[in-house]
């Protein structure tokens, strides 16, 4: 009887591709983020080592890279556990914050979510003019030779701004995303070949789709932040100003409400009002950033 062969999953990788496959399956089941970071952190410490030796065999350089920078399954553990401590900081953070109605004002992400809304217009409109502008040149100068490298750069910037969303995302809303450029896990070689690898990639075409969808949610976000924090303070201010001023800045029509604005207990209810709609707000947009920023995993990272 013959004796059994090992699988190829364990054999020690003679080539930079066959690096990259079995690191990402010896990373499965991690965050798309980290894998996106390990991948390109090894594809681009490989390549480079293959170029320094290009007269010598791939499968050689890659044997002598492996001995030093690892296996696969022993790189992918390191990330694993680099990425378990830092979750665990996360979490015991979470856990000192507390939970509860009026917790929400000591949770940082609160407020980090506060300013990505203010600032998801801006940015939104940024997105969607250079999308706009980008698709359309480049469909005008498909027709020239001038076209192919333009539409490579439209894509690698498109690209960057991916990589920019995606540390403003993290930064202010907390949710794990790449730090990297994305792995091309293939050396494609030629301006038309690595266009058509970059044209067939889901994430050129998501990064896009969500670059101009934030326009839409920028001015829902914006819209929702400053009305809310507006009317709160409205409400928590007015009883004290037409104290000082000595007429009415709130009025309810000819409403009861009106008349009961008037009075002490009317004031009072008026300040306790915007101080919980406050607290509202805050969590009105710590859940819906929350859902944004897991829609910006799903939609910018390489799955």
């Amino acid at each position: 009887m013959k004796p059994r062969q090992p699988s190829n999953i364990h054999a020690a990788p003679r080539t930079v591709d066959e690096y990259l496959r079995q690191l990402r399956t010896a990373l499965a089941g991690a965050p798309p983020a980290l894998i996106q970071d390990a991948l390109a952190d090894a594809e681009d410490y490989l390549r480079e080592e293959v170029a320094l030796d290009s007269y010598k065999p791939e499968s050689e350089i890659v044997a002598r890279v492996t001995r030093s920078f690892g296996r696969p399954e022993e790189v992918a553990a390191e990330y694993r556990a680099v990425e378990t401590r830092f979750e665990r900081r996360h979490h015991l953070g979470e856990r000192r914050r507390g939970v509860g109605f009026f917790s929400i004002a000591l949770d940082p992400r609160a407020y980090g979510g506060m300013l990505y809304a203010l600032i998801a217009l801006p940015i939104g409109i940024l997105y969607f003019t250079w999308i706009v502008t980008g698709v359309s040149l480049s469909a005008g100068l498909a027709i020239l030779v001038i076209g192919v490298p333009f539409t490579l750069l439209f894509i690698l910037s498109v690209r960057l701004f991916a990589l920019l969303e995606g540390r403003i995302v993290e930064l202010l809303l907390g949710q794990r995303m790449p730090r990297r450029l994305p792995s091309d896990e293939t050396d494609v070689k030629g301006l038309w070949p690595k266009i058509k690898s970059m044209l067939a990639d889901r994430r050129t075409w998501s990064t896009m789709f969500y670059m101009l969808l934030q326009l839409p949610l920028g001015i829902a976000y914006f819209t929702i932040t400053v009305t809310g924090l507006a009317l709160s303070l409205s409400l928590v201010t007015a009883p004290i100003a037409e104290m000082i001023i000595g007429r009415d800045l709130v009025r309810f029509g000819d409403s009861d409400l009106d008349a009961l604005s008037d009075t002490a207990l009317g004031g009072g209810l008026m300040m306790l009002t915007g101080f919980l709609l406050f607290f509202i707000v805050l969590h009105i947009l710590r859940g819906v950033t929350m859902l944004h920023a897991r829609y910006a995993e799903a939609t910018l990272v390489k799955t």
